[in-house]
Protein backbone atom coordinates (compact mmCIF):
# COMPACT_ATOMS: atom_id res chain seq x y z
CA UNK A 1 0.00 0.00 0.00
CA UNK A 2 2.78 2.43 0.96
CA UNK A 3 4.66 1.52 -2.19
CA UNK A 4 1.59 2.20 -4.37
CA UNK A 5 0.98 5.56 -2.69
CA UNK A 6 4.64 6.46 -3.13
CA UNK A 7 4.43 5.51 -6.84
CA UNK A 8 1.30 7.65 -7.30
CA UNK A 9 3.02 10.65 -5.69
CA UNK A 10 6.12 10.18 -7.81
CA UNK A 11 3.99 9.89 -10.96
CA UNK A 12 2.26 13.14 -10.05
CA UNK A 13 5.58 14.89 -9.53
CA UNK A 14 6.89 13.47 -12.80
CA UNK A 15 3.79 14.67 -14.65
CA UNK A 16 4.19 18.18 -13.20
CA UNK A 17 7.86 18.23 -14.16
CA UNK A 18 7.17 17.01 -17.68
CA UNK A 19 4.35 19.53 -18.12
CA UNK A 20 6.63 22.36 -17.00
CA UNK A 21 9.37 21.29 -19.42
CA UNK A 22 6.95 20.99 -22.34
CA UNK A 23 5.39 24.38 -21.52
CA UNK A 24 8.86 25.99 -21.62
CA UNK A 25 9.62 24.34 -24.97
CA UNK A 26 6.30 25.50 -26.44
CA UNK A 27 6.83 29.02 -25.09
CA UNK A 28 10.31 29.25 -26.63
CA UNK A 29 9.01 27.89 -29.93
CA UNK A 30 6.15 30.40 -30.03
CA UNK A 31 8.48 33.29 -29.20
CA UNK A 32 10.86 32.24 -31.98
CA UNK A 33 8.04 31.95 -34.53
CA UNK A 34 6.66 35.32 -33.43
CA UNK A 35 10.06 36.98 -33.88
CA UNK A 36 10.42 35.42 -37.34
CA UNK A 37 6.95 36.61 -38.34
CA UNK A 38 7.74 40.11 -37.06
CA UNK A 39 11.01 40.26 -39.00
CA UNK A 40 9.29 38.98 -42.16
CA UNK A 41 6.60 41.61 -41.69
CA UNK A 42 9.22 44.36 -41.52
CA UNK A 43 10.88 43.07 -44.68
CA UNK A 44 7.57 42.81 -46.53
CA UNK A 45 6.62 46.32 -45.39
CA UNK A 46 9.90 47.73 -46.72
CA UNK A 47 9.39 45.90 -50.01
CA UNK A 48 5.89 47.34 -50.30
CA UNK A 49 7.21 50.86 -49.66
CA UNK A 50 9.91 50.39 -52.27
CA UNK A 51 7.51 48.97 -54.84
CA UNK A 52 5.04 51.79 -54.32
CA UNK A 53 7.77 54.43 -54.56
CA UNK A 54 9.00 52.83 -57.79
CA UNK A 55 5.48 52.78 -59.17
CA UNK A 56 4.91 56.42 -58.25
CA UNK A 57 8.20 57.52 -59.82
CA UNK A 58 7.58 55.47 -62.95
CA UNK A 59 4.08 56.95 -63.16
CA UNK A 60 5.54 60.47 -63.10
CA UNK A 61 7.15 59.75 -66.44
CA UNK A 62 4.21 57.99 -68.03
CA UNK A 63 1.56 60.20 -66.40
CA UNK A 64 -0.44 57.09 -65.50
CA UNK A 65 -2.70 57.82 -62.58
CA UNK A 66 -2.60 55.79 -59.39
CA UNK A 67 -5.75 54.57 -57.81
CA UNK A 68 -6.91 56.25 -54.62
CA UNK A 69 -6.25 53.02 -52.72
CA UNK A 70 -2.64 52.87 -53.96
CA UNK A 71 -2.01 56.44 -52.85
CA UNK A 72 -3.57 55.80 -49.44
CA UNK A 73 -1.55 52.60 -48.96
CA UNK A 74 1.64 54.39 -49.92
CA UNK A 75 0.89 57.32 -47.64
CA UNK A 76 0.32 55.00 -44.67
CA UNK A 77 3.78 53.49 -45.09
CA UNK A 78 5.54 56.84 -44.82
CA UNK A 79 7.19 58.21 -41.70
CA UNK A 80 5.85 61.44 -40.24
CA UNK A 81 8.66 63.41 -41.88
CA UNK A 82 7.98 61.83 -45.26
CA UNK A 83 4.25 62.55 -44.89
CA UNK A 84 4.95 66.24 -44.22
CA UNK A 85 7.24 66.43 -47.25
CA UNK A 86 4.68 64.62 -49.41
CA UNK A 87 1.89 66.98 -48.35
CA UNK A 88 4.12 70.01 -48.90
CA UNK A 89 4.89 68.89 -52.46
CA UNK A 90 1.20 68.35 -53.16
CA UNK A 91 0.40 71.83 -51.85
CA UNK A 92 3.15 73.38 -53.99
CA UNK A 93 1.95 71.51 -57.07
CA UNK A 94 -1.61 72.61 -56.43
CA UNK A 95 -0.50 76.25 -56.15
CA UNK A 96 1.53 75.97 -59.37
CA UNK A 97 -1.45 74.64 -61.28
CA UNK A 98 -3.56 77.59 -60.06
CA UNK A 99 -1.11 80.06 -61.66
Amino acid sequence: MKEELRDILLMGLGAMSLTSEKAKEIKEDLIQKGEEAYKNGIILNEELKYNLKEKIFSNEDSKTELTEEEVINYFQTLSEEEKKSFLQKLTEEKEETKK
